[in-house]
C-alpha cells in the first residue's frame, strides 16, 4: 500500500524515504560526521509514518529520533536546518504579499487580512499597516487561548 503525506500547502504526495534518509545523511554532514545505513536504519526505526502524516510531524519524529539515539549535536544541526527554512519561508510569504499588495487595484482588496479595508488609495502607509496584521492576529489567539485556559 503507497502513503501518503501531507506537504505544508496542504497537497497529498506519495511518501519517499528516501528524502529523509537523505535529511539525516545531511545533518550528520553538517556536523563533520557520517551516518552509516545501520544508523539511519535505526534512528528511522523510531518514526511512524501513517497515511497523511504532515511533513512537520515527520521532521518532528526525526528529531527526536536523533535525540534518543543520542545524536545530539546533529539533531541541534537538524532543528536549526528547520528554524532556517521555516524563516526562509516566512520571507518569501511576505515578499509575496508586498507584490500582490503592490499589484492590487486597492486597498481592501490588497489586504490579506482585511478585505474591508476602508481606505480607497492604498500607500506606503497603508502598506505598513498591513504587514504586522499577521502577528497581531496571532499574538490575540495566542491571548485568548491562555485567557481559556
Amino acid at each position: 500500500m503507497e502513503l501518503f503525506i501531507i506537504k505544508r500547502d496542504g497537497k497529498r504526495e506519495a511518501f519517499s524515504i528516501d528524502k529523509i534518509k537523505n535529511a539525516i545523511a545531511k545533518a550528520f554532514l553538517s556536523v563533520g560526521s557520517f551516518a552509516a545505513q545501520d544508523v539511519i536504519t535505526n534512528i528511522l526505526s523510531r518514526v511512524s509514518i501513517n497515511n497523511d502524516t504532515t511533513v512537520e510531524e515527520i521532521q518532528n519524529q526525526v528529531e527526536i529520533a536523533l535525540m534518543s539515539e543520542r545524536y545530539y549535536a546533529v539533531a541541534k544541526a537538524y532543528m536549526l536546518y528547520r528554524q532556517k527554512h521555516t524563516e526562509d519561508r516566512e520571507v518569501r510569504d511576505k515578499l509575496k504579499f508586498l507584490m500582490d499588495y503592490c499589484d492590487a487595484s486597492n486597498a481592501a482588496s490588497g489586504s490579506k487580512y482585511d478585505a474591508n479595508a476602508n481606505v480607497e488609495n492604498k500607500n506606503l502607509a497603508t502598506l505598513i499597516g498591513e504587514l504586522p496584521k499577521s502577528n497581531f492576529i496571532r499574538l490575540n489567539r495566542r491571548m485568548l487561548t491562555d485567557r481559556i485556559k
